[in-house]
């Protein structure tokens, strides 16, 4: 097959050379038998955009709280993704895949104006490709398939494997015409599932297997090829490896990163090869490099004199990359009068001195109760220097809903917030 593209293969009657993907794939050996004419042509038609369907990725367009039926989960930032397990029209919320610690995942409701399909992936792709031919779901597994094909990265395996797929689902619906045709596709579809455990792809090469099993059992009849696989104990596996996926992308999406750690390194003990794994692996360690930087670089300025608020910016820098950092937390902790300083003063006669706002102490006094009860509910509170007037204007908005608050509330909130970043500025310069 070499000079051939691999998202269209040609099958002709004879007995062709055995056929190598290239590059890293090429201890994947996928041996061609004598068989008669069939022509299979990749669908690349089938890459055309479809409407959200269950198993669909989709991330949220804004930050939302999550909610098992009426209990809170998470609040969950822009841009996190979930697999789409329901639209409802009706109740206008959409079903994600919420993975619970113990591995169990549960339905999670957000509004359906709050997801869109997330951006296609060709791993996931694939995957989800060979998931649905294991479930005979054929069309979908043609049109995954056809669309990981796209992606540069993963083009090669998704031929080769959309290839089997295609070739033995033409031979199982001419299977009383040719059968000899049907157990050499089939023959073909257990050996590239033998392959993928080679490379170490579980997750492919366990559904793909089990999806062989169907279309035999679906064909029926003696002689068909077993499986070359350990299912029982690969899917065990398999799973281990989706469920951290799962996890560590929740975990990332909160900057949980030593959580999102430890759900890598049990990933990767049971799928080495699993992408997704191996490219949080990086982004993950990267950043705690960066965190444990920033704890190391706070614990040093706060010693000097007036190096407090040095410390103070580099523990809340470092906890925006990883907020489960123990070492940040337990120094945060160790300094939290300090943070309470920087964060939310309480309004007192030495607040109001410094702010020198027309504001009333009452009114002062609601907007730092508001501030410091229903803008933690979802997240710590930050320096009150870390952004401007315009930027706690626009964070305030943007959390309002969230957070159920009053176009009032919002603007006692404010009032208290522009207070508070005088009368610290006039504090700190004494």
């Amino acid at each position: 097959m070499t000079g051939h593209s691999w998202d269209r293969l040609f099958f002709v009657s004879g007995t062709p050379p055995k056929v190598t993907l290239r590059s890293k794939l090429s201890n994947l050996v996928l041996p061609m038998h004598r068989f008669t004419f069939l022509l299979f042509v990749f669908p690349l038609a089938a890459v055309a955009a479809a409407p959200l369907a269950p198993g669909d990725s989709v991330r949220l367009t804004r930050g939302e709280t999550l909610f098992f039926k009426t209990d809170k989960l998470i609040d969950a930032p822009k841009g996190q993704e979930f697999p789409l397990l329901q639209l409802d029209a009706v109740r206008k919320v959409a079903y994600v895949a919420f993975t619970k610690r113990d591995g169990s995942v549960i339905a999670a409701t957000v509004p359906n104006d709050a997801v869109e399909a997330a951006p296609a992936d060709g791993w996931t792709d694939l995957v989800r490709g060979v998931e649905a031919f294991r479930d005979q779901r054929y069309d979908e597994a043609k049109r995954l398939l056809a669309r990981a094909v796209q992606d540069p990265q993963q083009k090669a395996l998704a031929a080769a494997v959309g290839a089997r797929v295609n070739g033995a689902l033409v031979a199982a619906g001419n299977a009383r015409a040719g059968r000899a045709t049907f157990v050499t596709m089939l023959q073909g579809l257990r050996e590239t599932a033998e392959g993928l455990v080679k490379l170490g792809h579980l997750s492919l090469a366990v559904p793909l297997d089990e999806g062989a099993d169907k279309l035999a059992t679906a064909v029926g009849g003696e002689g068909l090829p077993a499986s070359k696989i350990d299912r029982a104990t690969l899917g065990k596996g398999a799973a281990v490896a989706a469920r951290a996926v799962a996890r560590t992308r929740q975990a990332v999406a909160l900057h949980k990163l030593v959580e999102a750690s430890k759900e890598i390194e049990e990933g990767l003990q049971a799928e080495p090869t699993r992408p997704e794994l191996k490219a949080y692996d990086a982004k993950v360690k990267k950043d705690l490099d960066e965190a444990k930087s920033r704890f190391e670089q706070a614990d040093k300025m706060r010693r000097f004199h007036k190096g407090e608020v040095h410390a103070l910016t580099a523990i809340e820098h470092g906890l925006k990359l990883a907020a489960d950092f123990p070492q940040l937390l337990a120094l945060k902790k160790e300094m939290s009068s300090a943070f309470e300083e920087r964060t939310s003063p309480p309004v007192t006669p030495e607040f109001l001195a410094a702010a020198k706002v027309s504001t009333s102490r009452a009114a002062l006094e609601q907007g730092h109760k508001l501030y410091t009860t229903r803008c933690t509910e979802c997240h710590d509170l930050e320096l009150l220097d870390s952004r401007g007037a315009s930027g706690w204007q626009r964070t305030v908005a943007g959390m309002s809903r969230r957070a159920n608050l009053t176009d009032a509330e919002q603007q006692r909130i404010l009032d208290y917030i522009a207070a508070a970043q005088i009368s610290v500025e006039a504090l700190a310069s004494k």
